[in-house]
């Protein structure tokens, strides 16, 4: 599994440079967070590429699709916890949890979906899923809408046996501040209606475009694509 050498240097300083801005964000953040999850987005990245950014001590990668996470988990380091962002269909769950064990679902944004979900893990090894809100409220914009969130929360609590609801996952508008405090409303009802750890329960928002932005305003976690993998 190598890579030009050329290449692997660039995706190591890409890798660097997002570490420095990352922990000064967190440093600069007035949240008392410093438990920030960075999740290396790698979808139609080769797994060469991913292989080097987990040499650098990457361990949480993101993946959109399905069918990619699958071929990929096959080729890569068994340590790594994979998230999957993307869009996921019923078809898709009892391979992705048979092949991925440590998996973590940040999509769910339909109640059908959970029971689907449940239906193929097991009490020995909950399934750890993030319900993804659309909080910007756009059509062109993925997730469930603001007013099925609960319906959804509470789909999941009820299979809490099979089931465990760690975070809430947006991909909002660039840069909006609005959209941040939003998020951290809704992470603060969650947690208060179902007795959650506020300390532990994940609001993610933040891309590569304003990751830095959104450390500053509370997010838990941030998923960065194009600024680590990206070599021109």
């Amino acid at each position: 599994m190598d890579v030009d050498k050329s290449r692997e240097e660039k995706l190591k300083l890409n890798y660097k440079n997002v570490l420095e801005k990352f922990n000064k964000s967190k440093e600069n953040s007035k949240f008392n967070n410093h438990n920030i999850i960075l999740t290396a987005v790698s979808k139609k990245r080769p797994v060469e590429d991913i292989q080097v950014i987990y040499n650098e001590g990457q361990r949480i990668f993101g993946e959109n699709y399905p069918q990619e996470l699958l071929e990929k988990s096959k080729k890569l380091p068994k340590d790594i916890e994979w998230h999957l962002i993307g869009h996921l269909q019923s078809n898709k769950v009892k391979k992705l949890l048979d092949e991925i064990p440590n998996l973590i679902i940040e999509s769910v944004d339909r109640a059908e979906i959970v029971d689907t979900i449940s239906k193929y893990s097991s009490t020995k090894n909950k399934t750890k899923v993030y319900v993804e809100v659309n909080i910007s409220g756009k059509d062109s914009k993925t997730g469930c809408p603001e007013n099925d969130l609960f319906l959804i929360c509470d789909s999941i609590m009820k299979f809490n046996q099979t089931l465990e609801l760690i975070g809430i996952m947006s991909l909002g508008n660039v840069g909006d501040i609005d959209e941040f405090k939003k998020m951290l409303e809704l992470k603060d009802k969650i947690c208060e209606k179902y007795s959650l750890d506020k300390n532990k329960f994940i609001a993610s928002f933040g891309t590569s475009q304003d990751f830095e932005k959104a450390i500053e305003n509370g997010s838990d976690e941030v998923r960065i694509g194009h600024q680590i993998f990206e070599v021109n």
